[in-house]
């Protein structure tokens, strides 16, 4: 009796899990997959920079999402009817992603090259200030030696005229 119970629960479970979904309504402002590609890289972005830099988006009231939407003239309506019917059909969808996986994995390539590019750079100025500080200490020390020499010139003299005042 409790096997048949559990039988019958199992394939009700089936049967209702596997339903099929009707597809979202096609929305009566399409946003082509390109633009899509680029909003959804643009969020993904964006939610890397809130989640590392929390505290600058609280201090100066910046509210990422309204930004996107400003950027690409959309409302929040559209975004939401345009994200659910691409979602309703998930081969679609995934491609999309692979898009933004892509557009991401592309832009964090130029970022490294930049990052890399800015290190160099900072270590060619600190080379440089170094080089600077080197020069202005060796300058200082010649200046200083210069001093040195030109009082044991001035001593030189003060001593050859005493020992000829004595002779005279």
């Amino acid at each position: 009796m409790i096997r048949n119970l559990i039988y019958a629960i199992v394939f009700l479970t089936c049967c209702i899990a596997c339903q099929s979904l009707d597809k979202a309504e096609k929305p009566k402002i399409i946003i082509d997959e390109d633009r899509m590609v680029d909003i959804l890289s643009d969020i993904a972005f964006i939610k890397a920079a809130k989640s590392s830099n929390r505290k600058t988006f609280v201090e100066d009231s910046i509210n990422p999402e309204a930004f996107i939407l400003r950027k690409y003239d959309i409302d929040s309506i559209v975004f939401a009817e345009n994200n659910t019917w691409y979602t309703s059909d998930m081969e679609r969808y995934k491609a999309l992603f692979e898009r933004v996986k892509t557009k991401l994995e592309k832009e964090r390539t130029k970022f490294e090259a930049l990052k890399k590019e800015e290190d160099s750079i900072k270590k060619i100025e600190d080379s440089i200030q170094k080089s600077l500080d080197t020069l202005k200490i060796e300058d200082e020390l010649i200046n200083t030696k210069d001093l040195l020499i030109e009082d044991e010139i001035e001593m030189a003299k003060k001593k050859r005229v005493t020992p000829d005042s004595e002779n005279k």
